[in-house]
């Protein structure tokens, strides 16, 4: 929900706009600086470095954290003179297109192709990218140990070298925390949320749970944010709904006066637990206007 908002918007978050303040960290203005792609906002005094995890201190001003680029990663010269976009003449760019020009048309010394060691922090940028590239496009951590993959980083960097099975997955549970933080956050600054069930199936014939919160956030946006999904059994899918909606509200420290109403996949699901989940909770229940024309078509 927080990639939907607009730069205006952003900006104001960034300055403190936020009516109570809580939801300040979200709305970072990355058109500022570039510098926040190696960066994570975490509260409204705290940053993390992407490369190294390592927190730092934020007061307004990314100083510190070009400072830490430079001594701790060796992010410098060309690198960071893109990363101050803000004040970077038009002349500077041309003037590095024009050195990048010369440099691709200069004929190498020797016809050997020689690799060029991969340096810590250079492995450390590579190591995020394939962790971004997992779970943003919903790649499994196998997908690392694929001979396709492997052909392909060993001829971009020979001498990478990707950690174990066990090391990515803990790496991505310490994102997963860090987005989840943020989510938190977010969803505090909602006056009421919908709650919206979907149960489905995948293609090994497993049963899951997704459970999504829709709100108006403090901007007058349409908000959806995917909070849970879980594997359920079939048999007892439906049986203990309002349980674990109430678990899920409870991870991100919601109560249940929060919901406004729980949103149904189905009719049938509609039926089961409406009753239940208006006489434990006091929620309503609506089934989807899209699910339910669809049937009577």
């Amino acid at each position: 929900a927080a990639a939907n908002l607009g730069p205006s918007s952003r900006r104001k978050r960034e300055k403190g706009g936020g009516q109570d303040g809580t939801s300040t960290a979200l709305y970072v203005d990355r058109r500022k600086s570039k510098v926040w792609n190696y960066y994570t906002k975490l509260g409204d005094a705290y940053v993390e470095c992407n490369v190294c995890k390592k927190q730092l201190s934020f007061h307004n001003s990314t100083t510190t954290m070009r400072e830490h680029l430079v001594r701790k990663h060796s992010i410098r010269d060309t690198l960071l003179s893109q990363l101050k976009d803000d004040q970077t003449s038009e002349s500077d760019y041309a003037a590095q297109e024009n050195a990048a020009k010369r440099s691709r048309q200069t004929p190498p010394e020797s016809s050997l192709y020689h690799a060029a060691s991969c340096s810590e922090p250079r492995t450390d940028v590579i190591l995020e990218l394939v962790l971004e590239m997992i779970f943003r496009d919903l790649h499994p951590l196998s997908m690392v140990k694929d001979k396709g993959f492997g052909l392909l980083l060993g001829y971009l960097e020979p001498s990478f070298t990707l950690p174990s099975l066990v090391q990515l997955s803990s790496m991505l549970w310490h994102r997963y925390n860090v987005v989840k933080q943020h989510l938190e956050r977010y969803l505090q600054t909602a006056q009421a949320i919908v709650v919206c069930v979907e149960f489905w199936v995948s293609q090994l014939s497993q049963t899951y749970l997704t459970v999504t919160a829709s709100f108006i956030d403090g901007e007058w946006r349409r908000a959806r944010c995917v909070m849970e999904t879980q594997q359920v059994h079939e048999d007892q899918a439906e049986g203990d709904l309002g349980e674990k909606l109430q678990a899920v509200l409870s991870e991100f420290g919601l109560s249940s006066k929060s919901v406004f109403c729980v949103m149904h996949d189905s009719p049938r699901s509609t039926a089961a637990n409406s009753q239940q989940l208006k006489n434990a909770y006091g929620w309503s229940s609506l089934c989807c206007a899209a699910r339910t024309l669809h049937l009577c078509i």
